[in-house]
């Protein structure tokens, strides 16, 4: 098996055909047609589905998905480290804070540097996503129920802010905690992060009354800003809904929950140990 063919294989399952991935890697089509199909018969497997409107994995593609990003990493680890793409697995609120910050940084300091990033339902398939190889490292809400066999970096912590509908009257300064139960709730589903609100809210005696139940977390904003209800979000997003309208208020005692990163324990990439060096030194400021 040559490396180049993986490279291939990894192209053509990043950009969805070959016409695609041979323009990023300056190559011609028949080029890296017959570099797959010498892949193909060297695993006495087919790879893709040949379709009228692209390439897609097989089953035998997918599995082999993970396993190859690993071996071009690994590859270049020892012969030209720089040249080795960041592919991260984040999910959720975490995608946006602290994660594309991060990447705009890093990207400022490494304008050629290839990133990818992964989206995955919850912490778990984030979790799934490292183990298998597909990404080198993730964003995940702390603690997590799937950190077996990873690596972790504790990077900071989140307090939830109670975003609330334009004009809603409301006293100046921090709310107390029992306030959320006076206001129907928004409420995104799935991720840990919703049980673990939900969970403090109960312990501290808060009894939640959930008006929406929303599958579309990047909806829930808008729905606070509709008059649908309240919402219980981190600063960042409570700072976006303010701009377009929101009142915002702390809440005291806060609800906190820490995030980090996973990673394989394999040695890391020097653009995967940047990044998580920029998390701790934007954590430290």
């Amino acid at each position: 098996m040559q490396i180049r063919e993986v490279e291939y294989f990894l192209a053509i399952a990043d950009h969805g055909s070959v016409r695609h991935a041979a323009a990023t890697l300056g190559l011609t089509q028949p080029s890296l047609s017959r570099g797959i199909v010498n892949l193909e018969r060297e695993f006495g497997l087919q790879l893709f589905d040949r379709l009228g409107h692209g390439m897609v994995l097989t089953t035998a593609g997918k599995a082999f998905l993970g396993p190859a990003r690993r071996l071009i990493r690994t590859a270049r680890l020892d012969t030209d480290p720089g040249s080795i793409s960041l592919d991260i697995a984040t999910w959720g609120t975490l995608a946006v804070d602290p994660t594309a910050a991060l990447i705009a940084e890093l990207h400022t300091e490494h304008p050629a540097l290839p990133i990818r990033v992964e989206k995955a339902d919850d912490e778990e398939s984030v979790c799934r996503l490292v183990r298998d190889g597909h990404c080198e490292i993730g964003t995940v809400f702390l603690p997590s129920i799937a950190l077996e066999g990873l690596g972790v970096v504790a990077a900071g912590s989140f307090r939830e802010w109670l975003i609330l509908p334009p004009d809603t009257e409301v006293g100046p300064g921090p709310l107390p905690l029992s306030a959320v139960s006076d206001y129907q709730l928004v409420v995104p589903t799935g991720g840990s992060q919703v049980s673990f609100v939900g969970m403090a809210l109960a312990a501290a005696g808060v009894q939640v009354r959930v008006g929406v139940l929303s599958a579309h977390r990047e909806a829930q904003i808008a729905l606070v800003l509709e008059g649908s209800g309240a919402a219980l979000a981190s600063e960042h997003y409570a700072r976006v809904a303010q701009s377009r309208g929101a009142v915002i208020r702390e809440l005291t005692p806060p609800i906190v929950r820490d995030y980090g990163f996973v990673h394989r324990v394999d040695v890391l990439s020097p653009a995967a140990a940047r990044f998580i060096d920029l998390a701790l030194a934007h954590t430290s400021n």
